[in-house]
């Protein structure tokens, strides 16, 4: 399992290294600032997708797993696909047993109108602007917010920075 953590770490680096230093630093903060809390709470990284584990993690992502009886709770860090620093937050709670139903799913956003929300480089600032400080100013404002992105797995509360549902009938 080590070793398999260690192959993902380093699919993780390479490709954060196609997106520069901005991007390498801003993965590199979430894994210091942000993995360690989860992971007190009971997460681990998980090396293969839940619903293939022949198929290993994309080197864009972290993926944390935490199982809880018949329940497994994931959070997933996606890197924007174009190697910009910035990723979404993802959280999910599913039942364990197959075909592992979703019990609930939600984003980590800024605003409580958004449904997505990329944390890091606005599209339209060249990555040059994108300072080693703004990177840490965000993990920290993203600190805040891993009390209520785990009640929401626990709970199913959505408080103001847990995505809306989609509305079907737009």
């Amino acid at each position: 399992m080590a070793n398999r953590r260690r192959q993902h770490h380093g699919r993780l680096a390479n490709w954060c290294r196609l997106g520069g230093e901005p991007l390498v630093k801003l993965a590199a903060l979430v894994e210091e600032r942000l993995v360690p809390p989860l992971i007190e709470r009971g997460f681990e990284w998980a090396e293969t997708y839940w619903a293939d584990l022949d198929q290993p993690v994309g080197g864009g992502e972290i993926n944390l797993v935490r199982r809880l009886g018949n329940e497994i709770d994931d959070i997933v860090f996606n890197f924007d696909k174009h190697h910009r620093p910035a990723f979404q937050v993802h959280l999910t709670r599913r039942e364990a047993a197959f075909p592992h139903t979703w019990i609930r799913s939600g984003n980590l956003v800024q605003r409580p109108s958004e449904y997505l929300h990329f944390w890091g480089k606005p599209w339209w600032l060249p990555t040059r602007f994108w300072t080693a400080h703004d990177s840490q100013r965000l993990v920290a404002q993203l600190a805040g917010h891993l009390s209520r992105a785990l009640a929401f797995l626990e709970s199913g509360a959505r408080s103001r920075n847990i995505s809306r549902l989609p509305d079907a009938r737009k």
